[in-house]
């Protein structure tokens, strides 16, 4: 269903990414072993590499990089091999056994164990490194004649990393194991490339071939399209100039498209209800993640933000606002500021102008709630 909320897993559920996915398909299909995909927050990064995964007839192991700092705080070699455990008892219980490939890597590597239909990390005082991890997975893989995907969802939060260079173990990765893609995303897109730092000479990454993959936000006829198409899969119809309404506030995030569709096809909300529902729901889905990144400077990042909501565009403006809201700011700190926000996919800039990137951001600074 194209207006479910939920990350998606087949091919007939996610709408208008058919590029995307032959562009990804060709890039496992030529063995490259680095693939970043990246695209603003609620873009639909992880239904898209689901379903690519998913469509690829390749072993694979997805790691929510996100909900191990949110869990534990850091990306420990302990809390990444709980997770990897988490995803491994997933997919006994979705398919009722383990393929062949992960029967081999649990028997090798021997820090888990497999309990009814649970699978666990086994207590130890050291675990094995994340380099041991893979090159037991390049064997498996080897063995059995096929690839291994290795996917990072959310991959900027490896930077907190508990002390494991995850950087350095991506690019001995490329280097050394001729049968693991590794596949990096995010959506806090100037955050994960400060990460990889691949322009960087002095990055363990630098020099690596990687292929890239941006996921957009749909058009205008494309966000119709999927509207039109959503509501047909419910046999509902509904008036076109609402379906315009709504294009025009959310700005072709398929996220919130796809949330409008589910109070109105769905729970069969009117139309002014279901619009409400984005906004306001959608401003409690984003409102922690936003006021963990303007912790650190909370003023003032607040007073650029409305700065831009309230209408001001370029650098002088936004910063003759924040100054009338906040006090005397050099130059330099307002940048910083002002670039961050541009990092983690706040505001967005385009030809020397800056705009907040959500329209359900915009709302939420606008309702004074954050």
């Amino acid at each position: 269903m194209l207006f479910d909320p939920n990350p998606k897993s087949k091919r007939e559920d996610l709408f208008g990414r058919e590029k995307e996915l032959e562009e990804f398909n060709k890039s496992l299909h030529l063995n490259e072993r680095l693939i970043i995909v990246s695209g603003p927050r609620r873009i639909g990064k992880t239904s898209f590499i689901r379903v690519a995964l998913s469509e690829s007839k390749y072993p694979y192991l997805i790691i929510d990089v996100r909900e191990i700092h949110g869990v534990y705080g850091s990306v420990s070699k302990y809390s990444l091999y709980s997770k990897i455990a988490e995803f491994l008892t997933s997919q006994m219980r979705l398919s009722k056994k383990l393929s062949s490939i992960f029967l081999d890597f649990i028997k090798r590597i021997k820090i888990f164990k497999v309990s009814g239909i649970s699978i666990e990390v086994i207590p130890t005082k050291r675990l094995p490194d994340v380099t041991v991890l893979l090159r037991s997975l390049d064997e498996c893989s080897a063995e059995n004649g096929t690839r291994f995907i290795l996917a990072f969802d959310e991959a900027q939060y490896l930077r907190f990393s508990g002390g494991v260079r995850y950087d350095e173990i991506i690019a001995w990765s490329i280097d050394n194991l001729e049968n693991i893609t590794i596949v990096v995303t995010g959506s806090e897109v100037g955050v994960l490339k400060d990460f990889l730092k691949l322009e960087n000479p002095e990055s363990p990454l630098y020099g690596r071939y990687r292929h890239e993959i941006v996921l957009e936000r749909y058009t205008r006829d494309k966000s119709l399209e999927f509207l039109e198409k959503g509501f047909s899969e419910l046999s509902l119809q509904v008036q076109r100039s609402e379906l315009e309404e709504v294009v025009n506030l959310v700005d072709g995030i398929p996220g919130w498209l796809t949330l409008y569709g589910y109070y109105r096809g769905v729970r069969r909300l009117s139309h002014s209800e279901a619009l409400t529902a984005v906004f306001s729901e959608g401003s409690k889905l984003i409102k922690d993640e936003v006021t963990r990144i303007i912790a650190s400077s909370r003023g003032r990042y607040l007073g650029i933000l409305e700065a831009i909501a309230r209408g001001a565009r370029t650098w002088k403006q936004i910063k003759v606002y924040l100054m009338y809201r906040t006090g005397p700011i050099t130059d330099a700190r307002f940048t910083e500021l002002l670039t961050t926000l541009v990092k983690y996919g706040l505001v967005v800039k385009t030809n020397n102008e800056y705009k907040i990137a959500d329209p359900v951001l915009e709302y939420l600074v606008n309702s004074g709630d954050l």
